[in-house]
């Protein structure tokens, strides 16, 4: 699976949600850059990856860390 690291705040009584359906549409219509170039990289430590499924698990593994170290 491929999401996108955007961040889109999302206010009381539906303000924001227009936003966010346009930025949807947007990125159904862009390539992503893993499909652009071929990889992506961490968001950690900025190890790069031709695989996403590993990409995630070494990205689980920095979460764990942080959330265990506080």
């Amino acid at each position: 699976m491929i999401t996108s690291g955007k961040i889109i705040p999302i206010y009381k009584n539906g303000q924001g949600i227009h936003d966010v359906i346009e930025e949807l549409q947007e990125q159904a219509k862009e390539l992503t850059f893993y499909e652009k170039h071929g990889f992506a990289s961490c968001f950690e430590c900025d190890e790069t990856f031709t695989d996403l499924d590993v990409l995630n698990k070494h990205q689980e593994e920095h979460l764990k860390k942080e959330q265990t170290l506080g």
